[in-house]
Formats: C-alpha cells, sequence, structure tokens
C-alpha cells in the first residue's frame, strides 16, 4: 500500500490523477463476519482508548441458544439463534429493533445424532454484506408434514429485516438430516460462501462441502467430497471460522478425516486437506499434511479449525493434530509440502478459528491459548507464550488485549490476556453461561460482545476512537454535476442499520466491482426494496483519497464526484449507466484500472446508502462485492 499522500489540497489533487493510491472509506463501527473481516484475522483495528472492562448490557432471552458470534454493524448488533430467528439489537442497550423467522427448526430428536437442542436451526454465525446492506444466514428448516430437513439461504435488510433471499443450498444428492451447517459464513465476489459437515457424532451418510451461492439468487456451485474406498462419508468442513478468502477471490477451507466401513484409508481423497478453491467452488489445488494416513485413520481432522491468511499468499492451519503448518498458496496446486511446521498445541488440538495481528498468530488449543511470533521473510514462526489452560476460545484482539472464554459449552469465564505474554489482566465472570462448544467474542465502537446461551452480553472495553473528517471537492470528470456535500447523517445511519429510512428506501447495490468500458460507461445492477411502490432517486460515484493537508498535516478524506446518474421510477432488479468523464477516466488509467469508489444512492425522501465499491477497466472481472461437527 502506498503512504498517504501530504500537502496542500490542490497538490493533492494533481497527484491523485498521476496514480496516488485510493483509501477507504471512513470507518463505521464494524465487525461484519467471523473474527472481523474474509482473512478471519480476529483484530479489531479501532478499539479505541482501553478501559477496565464494565458490564454494558445482557439482552432479553432471544428464545433458543446462540451458537454463532454476534456481528456488528453501525449501532446494531445482528445475531441468530438455533431457533431459526434472526435479531437486531441496539448495540448502546441491547434492546430488540426487530426478529424474523428463518423457518420452523429441526427438532433435535428427528436428527440420527449431534449435540444441539432442542432443535437445529441457525448454527454457523451469519455475514452481513454491505454492497446489498444485508444480512445472509443459513437455516435448518423444517417440514413436518413430510419429515423433511432443508438448508435455505436466507438474506434480511439490515434496516427492517425484510427478506431479500431465500435460496435452497442442500448440496446435490445429500440426505439435509445427516448434514451440520456449522460454519461462519464468508463473502468473496457477490457470493456467500460456507462449509457443511457432519452432525456429532458423525452419524449418517454426509460428505464434507463447499458452497458458493449467489446473493442475488442463481444456483449455487459446489465442491463436494469423493470418498476413495473403503471411505464412504466424511471429509466434514465444519471448524466454526469457515472458509477464509483472499483478495484475489479464492477460498480456502479445510476438511476432516474420512468415515470408513472397516477397512483403513489408504488413497489420499482430499480429507484431513486444506483445500484452495475457486470463487465458484471449484478444486485449485490442496494440501496434504505428512500424518495424512495416520491422521484419517485415527479421527485427527485438519479441519477442527478453519485456515488463517497472513497476507502475501501464505496461510496458516492447525487442527486436531497441534501442528501447525505454513502454507504458500503458490505452490498449492502442486500439492507442495508446508513452507515450515511444528507442534504449537498440546491436548486435543486447536479447535474454532485464531487470530492474527502485528506478526502474531493466536491459536486456540485445548490446553490453553499459545501465541507464535511469525517471521514473514523467513516464513517460519517460534513460541511467544501460553496463556491459561482454561482459556481454549478461539480469540480476538480489541482494546489491547487478547480476549478468549475459558472451555467451551457452559462456560462462563471470560479472560482479557496481556499480549505480550498470556498472562490474564481481567478475569470476567459472565452473566449467563455460553452454548456454543467454541465460543468467540466479537468487537467494535468499543465493546465486547459475546453469545452467552440466549442472551447477548455486551462489555465496554474502551473508549471509542473518534472518526476522522470528511472533506469535498467541486466535481470533476463527472457526467453531470454531483451533490455539494457528503452522503449525509441520513446514509451514515442507514448503512450503520440505524433508524429505517421512509419509504422508498433506496435500492440495494447487488453487484459492487463494476467494469468501465473504454467510453467510460459503467453498469450498475440495483434491486429496489420498496415493493409495491417504485424506487426513483440518483446514484454518484465518487473515488475516495486519505490526505494530510495544512502545516498540521490534519488528515482528510476527499470524496471526488466522478459520474451521476437518475433512475426510476423502477421496481424490482434493473440496471443503471453511468458515464465517466475525461478526467474520472484519467483516475482510473492512473490507478491501473483499479480505482475504489463510493456508489451513494438517493431517494427523495428516502435518505441514502453509501456502498464500498470498485471501478475497473481492462479484462473483464467477474463481480465482486465490498468489503461437520457442532
Amino acid at each position: 500500500m502506498k503512504r498517504p499522500m501530504r500537502g496542500m489540497v490542490g497538490w493533492v489533487l494533481a497527484c491523485a490523477i498521476a496514480g496516488a493510491a485510493a483509501a477507504p472509506a471512513l470507518a463505521e463501527p464494524a465487525w461484519p463476519t467471523y473474527h472481523h473481516d474474509a482473512g478471519r484475522s480476529g483484530d479489531d483495528p479501532e478499539a479505541g482508548t482501553p478501559l477496565a472492562p464494565s458490564l454494558a448490557w445482557q439482552s432479553p432471552p432471544l428464545g433458543a441458544p446462540i451458537w454463532g458470534q454476534p456481528l456488528v454493524l453501525g449501532s446494531r448488533v445482528y445475531v441468530a439463534t438455533v431457533g431459526d430467528r434472526l435479531y437486531a439489537l441496539e448495540a448502546s442497550s441491547g434492546k430488540v429493533i426487530w426478529e424474523k423467522s428463518a423457518g420452523v427448526p429441526v427438532p433435535s430428536s428427528e436428527l440420527p445424532c449431534g449435540d444441539i437442542s432442542p432443535t437445529v436451526g441457525i448454527v454457523g454465525t451469519p455475514v452481513i454484506d454491505t454492497s446489498t446492506n444485508a444480512i445472509y444466514a443459513v437455516a435448518d428448516t423444517w417440514d413436518a408434514s413430510k419429515k423433511e430437513a432443508h438448508h435455505v439461504l436466507k438474506g434480511y435488510a439490515l434496516s427492517g429485516g425484510e427478506e431479500v433471499l431465500s435460496a435452497p443450498v442442500d448440496p446435490p444428492g445429500s440426505d439435509p438430516k445427516a448434514l451440520l451447517q456449522r460454519t461462519a459464513l464468508n463473502l468473496d465476489g457477490g457470493e456467500v460462501v460456507f462449509g457443511f459437515g457432519g452432525n456429532d457424532g458423525d452419524c449418517g451418510n454426509y460428505r464434507g462441502t463447499v458452497v458458493a451461492a449467489p446473493v442475488g439468487g442463481g444456483a449455487a456451485h459446489f465442491w463436494q467430497y469423493q470418498p476413495a474406498a473403503p471411505a464412504f462419508s466424511g471429509a466434514g468442513v465444519w471448524g466454526p471460522s469457515g472458509p477464509a478468502v483472499d483478495g484475489e477471490g479464492n477460498i480456502y477451507a479445510s476438511t476432516g478425516n474420512p468415515n470408513t466401513s472397516g477397512g483403513e484409508a489408504a488413497t489420499y481423497d482430499y480429507s484431513d486437506s486444506l483445500l484452495q478453491l475457486s470463487s465458484q467452488a471449484s478444486r485449485l489445488g490442496s494440501f496434504k499434511p505428512p500424518s495424512w494416513k495416520y491422521d484419517s485413520n485415527h479421527d485427527i481432522d485438519l479441519g477442527s479449525a478453519g485456515p488463517e491468511l497472513l497476507g502475501a499468499g501464505i496461510i496458516f492451519q492447525a487442527g486436531k493434530n497441534g501442528i501447525g503448518y505454513l502454507i504458500g498458496a503458490s505452490t498449492m496446486s502442486s500439492e507442495a509440502p508446508a513452507l515450515y511446521e511444528a507442534q504449537v498445541c498440546g491436548g486435543f488440538g486447536s479447535f474454532g478459528g485464531d487470530a492474527y495481528a502485528a506478526g502474531v498468530i493466536y491459536i486456540p488449543c485445548s490446553n490453553g491459548a499459545q501465541a507464535l511470533a511469525y517471521n514473514q521473510s523467513a516464513h517460519t514462526f517460534s513460541p511467544l507464550w501460553k496463556g491459561p489452560s482454561d482459556a481454549k476460545g478461539p480469540p480476538i484482539l480489541t482494546a489491547g488485549l487478547v480476549w478468549t472464554v475459558a472451555g467451551g459449552g457452559g462456560a462462563t469465564k471470560l479472560y482479557g490476556l496481556e499480549p505480550a505474554n498470556g498472562k490474564p489482566r481481567y478475569t470476567l465472570t459472565l452473566p449467563s453461561p455460553v452454548a456454543d462448544h467454541f465460543p468467540s467474542p466479537s468487537a467494535a465502537s468499543g465493546r465486547l460482545f459475546l453469545a452467552t446461551g440466549s442472551t447477548v452480553t455486551a462489555y465496554m472495553v474502551a473508549k471509542p476512537a473518534s472518526a476522522g473528517t470528511i472533506g469535498s471537492t467541486e466535481s470533476i470528470g463527472a457526467s453531470t454535476s454531483g451533490p455539494s456535500g457528503g452522503a449525509g447523517q441520513a446514509g451514515s445511519m442507514l448503512a450503520a442499520g440505524g433508524p429505517a429510512a421512509p419509504e422508498p428506501a433506496p435500492p440495494l447495490l447487488l453487484r459492487t466491482r463494476l467494469h468501465v468500458t473504454a467510453g467510460g460507461r459503467t453498469r450498475l445492477a440495483l434491486v429496489c426494496t420498496a415493493a409495491p411502490r417504485a424506487c426513483s432517486g440518483k446514484v454518484t460515484l465518487r473515488a475516495r483519497f486519505r490526505v494530510r493537508s495544512g502545516h498540521k498535516r490534519v488528515r482528510r478524506v476527499l470524496l471526488i464526484t466522478l459520474a451521476v446518474a437518475r433512475f426510476g421510477p423502477a421496481r424490482g432488479t434493473f440496471t443503471l449507466t453511468l458515464r465517466l468523464g475525461p478526467r474520472g477516466l484519467a483516475h482510473l488509467r492512473a490507478h491501473r484500472g483499479h480505482l475504489a469508489v463510493i456508489a451513494v444512492i438517493g431517494s427523495p425522501g428516502g435518505g441514502f446508502r453509501r456502498v464500498a465499491a470498485t471501478l475497473t477497466q481492462g479484462a473483464r472481472q467477474r463481480p465482486r462485492p465490498a468489503p461437520g461437527h457442532a
């Protein structure tokens, strides 16, 4: 990443066309996916000034246990229960803003085995897509009349909980009763990515699966385990952190052991492996541990924890054998050995998901959290410390500490560990025990959130950092003049999941990787959610630059209007064409055909949506959105 530009505003604009890097939009409180981001870093980058933790609130009971991580966007917290219900809570108080049913959950007694009760509904952590302003979850649903279970990908608008997607995602030829959707969901290029494994006990005939399902509906893509005899099922993709996604759209998912009919597994079949998949879930490569045969025949899943992306094409993976592997993404197509490996966990190995920040990898080991110093140039790691033996939960980092739950289901202790030595600075007693076997907190805006049984508990752990300032310039390079200011408070509130805007609400942007033709035209796909009313309004594309200006080097974010177009009245899904002027195209060329922008979507009386997007020019790329066992 290039350094921020410096100097006076006029000089900045001249340099911008010469190739300065676009910067991210100012952050609002956000933890939109498991462990914060698509690479599963578990790091809250904007916690603010640390405070001694204090209980902020505990939500009212939400009707059924919560097995996933709470998600945060703006002023709201979102959770889902095994009762197939989703909730939006007020982040400052825990008050329920809206709740929605995703279907009838499956009674636990109707399944051949398992350890989730009293029903199995939404188990994996959902994901928030800020490009569509929607939350997505996989619901296990029950048809009592047919005694059938089915898995359905559900999408709900953040503002009011309106359903925007309902798509079946059972893998071809599968027995849905034998499948458990345990992994957290992720996003990749307009698709929701997740895994399937088996119920606890490995009963029934199931095959580990990775699914990539379009957020706009349509057919899902599947990678399915094909067992080599004597294996007949298994290879569950069940680690709670789920698949990770890199900046190129590649998916990384780890699998579990094969199930055999009595013989010994001897033929490598991508069980107990790390898989590298395309954005459409086709296999590109894999990593086979040297101990694959032994592990596969002794229930030693590599996939008990999900992969951790360290950047620069390096992946860290640990599992039940307790060995940590550094794996190069570029060599997985040849099934090359690990770049480095060493024992990192005792006990029964690693479960859940890791965290990574500032060159340190934090691992949830069954004998206590471990920290490893990662040497990026040498592709090695070395042990830093081991935490308390009961600090087993997947860790996160916020407010200057490593936070982890002591134990699994039924645990009532939360640790705040010193990142330098792993010693507890704080030990908190939770107001209710957790339900998840591998519980992990989330954090945003100075608060730490944790699912505590059928409630959510929030602690204040930091004084939130204040946001930067936003500057604006005259419209340049646009086909028509844009609005005079920023997106406005209404847009910020709506994007944050705040109070719903008056009808008609602005439409949703379905794809945020926008291809620009040589003539400067780009087409946007939008969907009007204001049924039965029609949507109308205006879309403005603005480039974003972070600069320092003035003798005090005040940090500012400049928003430069590139193109504007009006739409409507329109219903359902529709397209809109915008045209960049010569200066807008100059910006795009200066950034080698890849420019970060903000799409401001406004409707009269309906507020604004602000959506992060990218403009690309050159070879057409597939559209992308903005940033087993129980």
